[in-house]
């Protein structure tokens, strides 16, 4: 496998709908914070408004603006920019996208310490992998998260 580079998100922007020239870095792609949360602690879903306190021990899923559509020959990992991790905040491991999946991300945030969350935030990150061929059964075959818009609890 290998890492895609800057210059394949350029030419891939289908990859994240929008797809925002400034949120490229050399080796991944920032991904923003969409508005809508569901709170674990109840399952009850919100929208931030202007910012969210994200408190420890609570914990919430939330998702990315952009709608993620990866090839049926790539991978992908979801990791939790370091500027937010030094803020305090904690992406939960499940952070794998398998080939073919399209739909919004849903990230589960902790907090270690007080943090405030803003609707348009860069959070994380996506790092995309060339697979070295396509899988027999991509996950837009075997999938029950395809398709999935806004934070989605377990099925």
């Amino acid at each position: 496998m290998s890492v895609w580079p800057d210059h394949y998100f350029y030419q891939n922007p289908s990859i994240a709908t929008p797809f925002i020239k400034e949120n490229v870095s050399p080796a991944s792609i920032d991904l923003t914070l969409a508005p809508e949360y569901i709170d674990l602690r109840d399952n009850s879903r919100h929208t931030m408004g202007d910012g969210l306190d994200l408190w420890p021990g609570v914990a919430i899923l939330a998702s990315t603006i952009e709608r993620i559509a990866l090839p049926v020959t790539c991978a992908a990992l979801v990791l939790l920019k370091s500027s937010a991790a030094r803020k305090g905040l904690d992406h939960a491991l499940a952070g794998w996208v398998d080939p073919g999946f399209e739909g919004d991300l849903t990230l589960e945030l902790h907090a270690h310490r007080p943090v405030t969350l803003r609707p348009g935030e860069r959070l994380v990150q996506l790092v995309v992998f060339d697979l070295t061929s396509p899988p027999l059964r991509p996950y837009s075959v075997t999938g029950r998260y395809q398709g999935q818009r806004g934070p989605t609890e377990a099925r």
